[in-house]
């Protein structure tokens, strides 16, 4: 009589982990394009929204339907993973979000409360930097890079040519390029000022750019969140800088409206809760 209410648990156990499994998002099956529609559409989505590349309000519109909100966030994915831009979910495609999916999520070092350390970040020096001239950094400054293709970004960051380049830029998978050093001088705000005052905001400020084609329609990424809200929350704490002079290049472009980044979607409730004001 003891052995059924074992079997009964060892069967529920066993219940539990087949629906952990069941629940687990997968890519589907390459094929799919806009005006199909069906489960596997859905379960396409599903997987967009986890990597960022799809809101879940964007999909409540048209779950399981495949129009113009899915192909634009498979055109997305596909830039940020260096494929040509079709907005078709085919063989490609679904190689690169099946091993998206099977990534194990990115985990930042412990840190003790309200304490950050910086994170982890790729070198990829630009030649586009000089002096602060002894200038004390006490400024942030956000910008998005006006496409969705990092690799592209980055590069035009290291040309000599542009004449442009920033401190840091986050990719869309969350990785942080330093490109310049923080104790040199970027050249990412151009003609600026601070709370009004004329001021070389290049040499007070920390650039800080976020792959995005900011059209106010592109997500950024949750990726993007994390890092960004690591790496804020550090050079708040190391530079001592006010919240308030944690501001876009928006905020700073002189004149008024010359710049709109980020973008209006970004979150800064977001970012200002991760970091603590």
């Amino acid at each position: 009589m003891a052995i059924r209410p074992t079997s009964s648990r060892v069967t529920s156990a066993a219940s539990t982990r087949v629906s952990a499994v069941s629940t687990a998002i997968t890519a589907p099956p390459a094929g799919l394009g806009k005006g199909d529609s069906g489960p596997k559409v859905k379960q396409l989505q599903d997987g967009l929204v986890k990597l960022g590349y799809l809101t879940k309000a964007q999909a409540a519109t048209g779950p399981g339907t495949f129009g113009s909100l899915t192909e634009g966030a498979v055109k997305k994915f596909q830039a940020a993973n260096k494929l040509p831009t079709t907005g078709f979910y085919g063989e490609q495609t679904a190689a690169a979000l099946k091993k998206a999916l099977g990534k194990p999520p990115v985990q930042t070092p412990p840190t003790q409360p309200g304490k950050f350390t910086k994170p982890a970040v790729i070198s990829a020096p630009s030649p586009n930097a000089d002096s602060r001239n002894g200038t004390d950094i006490d400024t942030i400054v956000l910008h998005h890079t006006g496409s969705n293709n990092g690799r592209g970004d980055l590069a035009w960051m290291r040309n000599p040519q542009s004449k442009v380049s920033a401190n840091y830029m986050l990719d869309t998978d969350g990785k942080i390029y330093q490109i310049v050093g923080d104790e040199k001088r970027a050249w990412h705000a151009g003609k600026a000022e601070l709370h009004g005052v004329p001021t070389d905001v290049n040499a007070r400020s920390i650039g800080i750019e976020i792959v995005n084609d900011g059209s106010g329609k592109t997500p950024f990424t949750d990726a993007q969140y994390k890092a960004l809200t690591q790496l804020v929350g550090y050079l708040k704490q190391e530079y001592k800088v006010p919240a308030n002079n944690i501001l876009g290049h928006k905020d700073v472009a002189v004149p008024k409206g010359r710049k709109d980044d980020p973008a209006e979607n970004f979150d800064w409730n977001r970012l200002r809760k991760g970091i603590g004001g």
